[in-house]
């Protein structure tokens, strides 16, 4: 069985993140961070036992400030670079495209489709917190659309940042909800995400194209991954829900948790104490590699 991870980030150094943006970002979860290139990716799929990871860098330069450090704000991780590391382990990494929609509406989308048709990438991610942008913006609309044309997967970012930038008000779910009434073709994969954990939820089961990343959750404990699935499960959305780690280095839990896939093996724990169903074999097996499969159309 190939199993996927859909959220994994590049960055590999302070020419592609300044070290405030770093420190900032990871304050929350003990404040330790780590560069990734494509061998360290690897190395967390394989400490995760997982075959795919699907990579993606960043584009934030628009938006990323902070009054003490007012010329550093290059956080860029080019498409480029992505498709090189992805070059060297073609067997474990797929290419997201990272481009920020409203720097240039046209250059996004030609962007887009070179990333699809040079690099092979099978992805874009969307990032309303971190670019400021509402995902229903008309002008966001261009490359929801290329998406659908180039069909390929909008992985759209929801919730909470660490960054003082990124700024909440443009991550709430709810305004997915008119995108899958207008976009009833495009694969729409959701990040659920704290405080909107209800709403995301919510929004993935209301639509049958959306799917949920559930990297937040890994990162959580096993009890908030259990209401997770169990709440999509009642849904009858558990078909489309993925695993995600989002690089496996953040402890939400506060309390130095071990955290990853191993989370999966404990959830029928947590069934058994609170009486409730457990999960079976088939359907962890989607979780960590069948329902992104079909989601990114790798078989």
């Amino acid at each position: 069985m190939l199993t996927v991870d859909c959220h994994l980030h590049l960055t590999d150094s302070s020419e592609q993140a300044p070290i405030w943006w770093m420190e900032e970002m990871y304050r929350p979860y003990g404040g330790g961070y780590v560069w990734t290139d494509g061998k360290a990716i690897v190395g967390i799929l394989d400490r995760g036992g997982v075959d795919i990871g699907m990579v993606q860098g960043s584009d934030i330069r628009r938006t990323t400030y902070h009054p003490d450090f007012p010329d550093q704000r290059n956080v860029f991780v080019p498409n480029d670079y992505t498709a090189r590391q992805v070059a060297l382990f073609p067997d474990r990494l797929i290419g997201v495209a990272n481009i920020d929609p409203l720097r240039d509406v046209r250059a996004g989308v030609l962007e887009q489709r070179r990333c699809v048709e040079e690099y092979g990438f099978r992805s874009s991610k969307f990032l309303p917190t971190y670019q400021n942008y509402y995902i229903d913006d008309p002008a966001v609309a261009p490359m929801l659309e290329g998406c659908e044309e180039l069909d390929t997967v909008a992985h759209v970012n929801t919730g909470y940042s660490p960054t003082i930038t990124a700024a909440l008000r443009y991550g709430h779910p709810e305004r997915l909800d008119l995108i899958g009434i207008r976009h009833r073709d495009l694969r729409v994969l959701v990040y659920i995400n704290f405080p909107y954990v209800d709403e995301g939820i919510a929004v993935v089961a209301r639509h049958p194209n959306f799917h949920a990343d559930i990297a937040y959750f890994v990162g959580a404990g096993p009890e908030p991954l259990f209401d997770a699935l169990d709440k999509l499960r009642g849904l009858n959305a558990l078909d489309r829900v993925v695993y995600g780690s989002d690089n496996n280095d953040k402890d939400r839990t506060g309390g130095g948790q071990k955290i990853g896939t191993h989370l999966l093996d404990e959830l029928n724990e947590v069934a058994e104490r609170r009486d409730r169903e457990p999960f079976v074999a088939a359907q962890i097996e989607g979780i960590v590699g069948g329902n992104a499969r079909r989601l990114y159309k790798l078989d």
